[in-house]
């Protein structure tokens, strides 16, 4: 058996991957990835492309977290059997503009024509008011005023700010290896604010300041505020800065992968593979091996160790600082923070192949008179692929607050099923005001709640966006060296983009490219 590589060292005491040799005994890497979500996929695929030996361990039996899919053979009114593609969360993703750090991904990877894109349209039905998204942003000033034609100036000024505010945030892409990161020198933090100076103002004020700031309709503050959905379910707490990248839905969209949301964690476990590496499905990290002080690799469920200098953990945060490692191995302050970080929202989502094309766009966000609010997904009006001809593959999705998840958990089987789906009957008759005879047309029904969520996700309530935003979150560099944190937990927070730019900032500090 050849001896372990030994990895460098920085001043820090982190590994650095160059010039290594490859390792060739099968339980030897230069990095092992806990979990197959974005995050983790991106800093392994990353890797690999530069030349590392990347192993992956998912426990689920396909990668991608909440950006995966799944297949329902449903019989239809004709009496014939179609396949209807549901996906698992993903429905909408942004990051894909010119200075996107989706797109640079794909670039970095050489993979840009490996995947199709599909626009997706939103639609917000709320207060007895409807508004259309355009595609061009230079319209939706004009949109809003329509709606609200007293507060025209305000709105101008308003989308005008925070479209500066999101420029500054994306303007250093091509020096930062992508992605946005914060100034890291005492030179750097100094620069900042003159280079900046949109988002130095901004960044760590209240939205809801900023929006007080320019507008006093509370509908039309609350219609600006509805994208918040996609990472929170209290956006009071979110500032500026967390609140501002969500913008690019408007400024430059959202889309849509061509066959499902599974199609780009397909693509990224391909990079890996491609590149020499592995991605080993229905295998869980039982525990994070430490030695010296460092991360050292992992053993799994099943007893294997496999070794490496560096461990990138795309598991729930909580999880992987408390019960994958010893809490005893990090510093007494930061295993504190972690400890007593809120864990966020779950939902439930509901999945609905219905008989018919609803005249809806790829997204809608309703809110009903009775004050319930949810997301209503249509990808199949950009993919017709995933359904038979004239039905269509929907989902409704509807934030749920951490105390009333917690609620959801050790209940007697059938009270909790009955509670499913009694919930999904709520949903699914409030949905009528945007699909009308909705009940009508279902041919299946599958609803999700949280103790769905906590079993594949492995996540302790269920919650869906990693951590709670408004708080700390712990950055990807983690103070144990070797590991690093990709994913919805770490300050990035939730979604395709956010853990993207996790898992490419994680991938650059340990191997920088170029």
């Amino acid at each position: 058996m050849t001896s372990h590589p030994t990895a460098g060292r920085d001043e820090h005491g982190w590994p650095t991957l160059f010039s290594l040799p490859w390792p060739r005994d099968e339980d030897r890497h230069h990095a092992v990835v806990v979990g197959a979500g974005i995050g983790g996929l991106t800093a392994g695929a990353l890797l690999a492309s530069r030349g590392c030996k990347v192993l992956v361990v998912e426990a689920h039996d396909r990668p991608g977290g909440y950006c995966s899919s799944w297949l329902r053979k449903v019989r239809g009114r004709d009496g014939r059997v179609g396949r209807f593609i549901f996906d698992a969360g993903v429905q909408d993703i942004s990051g894909l503009g010119p200075r996107g750090p989706v797109r640079r991904l794909l670039a970095a990877l050489g993979a840009e024509r490996r995947i199709g894109w599909h626009r997706v349209r939103h639609r917000y039905l709320q207060d007895g008011l409807r508004l259309d998204i355009p595609d061009d942003p230079a319209e939706l000033p004009g949109r809003l005023a329509a709606l609200f034609p007293g507060e025209a100036e305000g709105i101008a000024r308003f989308l005008s700010e925070i479209e500066a505010v999101y420029r500054d945030f994306y303007s250093d892409v091509d020096q930062t290896g992508g992605v946005p990161v914060p100034p890291e020198t005492a030179e750097a933090m100094l620069a900042w604010p003159g280079r900046h100076p949109h988002a130095w103002r901004w960044m760590h004020q209240p939205y809801g300041a900023m929006l007080d700031g320019f507008l006093s309709d509370a509908r039309l503050k609350h219609l600006l505020t509805t994208i918040a959905e996609y990472v929170t379910d209290q956006p009071e707490r979110l500032s500026v800065g967390e609140m501002a990248p969500l913008f690019g839905y408007y400024f430059e969209g959202g889309f849509y992968p061509a066959g499902g949301s599974q199609k780009l964690a397909d693509l990224l476990r391909a990079v890996i593979e491609e590149n020499g590496g592995r991605v080993l499905l229905k295998t869980r990290a039982d525990r994070i091996l430490v030695e010296e002080g460092r991360a050292a690799g992992i053993v799994t469920a099943g007893g294997v160790a496999h070794r490496a200098p560096l461990v990138f953990a795309n598991s729930d945060v909580v999880r992987t600082l408390s019960g994958l490692i010893e809490p005893a191995g990090l510093p007494r302050r930061y295993a504190q923070r972690v400890g007593s970080l809120r864990r966020g929202p779950s939902a439930i989502l509901m999945s609905l192949a219905v008989h018919g094309l609803p005249d809806l766009p790829a997204r809608v966000f309703l809110r009903t008179p009775e004050g319930l609010h949810f997301g209503i997904g249509n990808p199949s009006a950009v993919d017709p692929t995933l359904a038979p001809p004239d039905c269509a593959a929907l989902t409704l999705l509807c934030l749920m607050s951490e105390e009333e998840a917690a609620r959801w958990f050790g209940t007697e089987r059938r009270e909790y099923r009955a509670r499913k789906e009694a919930f999904g009957d709520r949903l699914t008759e409030a949905a009528e005001q945007a699909v009308p005879g909705l009940r009508g047309r279902v041919l299946y029904r599958q609803v999700a709640s949280p103790p769905t969520f906590a079993r594949y996700a492995l996540t302790e309530n269920g919650n869906i966006y990693g951590a709670a935003r408004g708080q700390w979150c712990p950055p990807v560099r983690s103070p144990m060296p070797g590991l690093m944190l990709v994913g919805a937990g770490c300050q990035n927070g939730p979604g395709v983009e956010a853990a993207v730019i996790s898992g490419m900032r994680a991938a650059n500090l340990v191997f920088p490219p170029g």
